[in-house]
């Protein structure tokens, strides 16, 4: 595929799209070729592979000259300077979900860990068991049976946690 995408590229030189954008198109051909061969047809399943993986990569040059490629390239790298001097790159401008990119974020995650802590430091091992089991996703009756106390002794510890935890934040 990468020989098919380069071989098209240099021959036609095409302006935006890029060789990687051609071997993924290719990529992409080879994908679906493993899926529609037809050995009933009677065509060399190899033949039919380069067949569809060069199809794939000419649909994209067809697509990039007929200016219709919007959809191909309508995404934007984050490495892609944004400023004339390449001082700022548009990951400068796209805000991150993951708290560590934050550091207020991260103090609140620290202090929260701190307390929490704290509290669980004055509770039972039962009752740390059953936070740490209910925070990795178990339901009642599962940590009940894994503890052997009954799924009510869950609920009431669960309840205890949230109480001490609402009353002293």
């Amino acid at each position: 595929m990468w020989k098919r995408a380069h071989d098209h590229f240099s021959i036609q030189k095409p302006q935006g799209i890029g060789v990687e954008d051609l071997y993924q198109e290719g990529y992409i051909g080879f994908y679906e070729s493993l899926f529609s061969y037809q050995e009933s047809r009677g065509v060399g399943f190899a033949f039919y592979v380069n067949l569809c993986v060069v199809s794939s990569v000419k649909t994209a040059l067809r697509k990039c000259r007929g200016q219709s490629y919007r959809l191909l390239d309508s995404r934007y790298s984050l490495d892609m300077s944004i400023a004339e001097d390449d001082s700022i790159f548009l990951s400068d401008l796209v805000e991150s979900r993951d708290i560590r990119s934050n550091p207020q974020l991260m103090a609140n995650y620290y202090e929260a860990q701190v307390y929490l802590r704290g509290v669980l430091s004055k509770m039972t091992l039962v009752e740390q068991r059953v936070f740490e089991l209910r925070e990795e996703g178990y339901g009642y009756q599962e940590i009940a049976d894994k503890l052997g106390i009954t799924p009510k002794k869950v609920d009431n510890i669960v309840q205890k946690l949230r109480r001490i935890v609402i009353r002293e934040a």
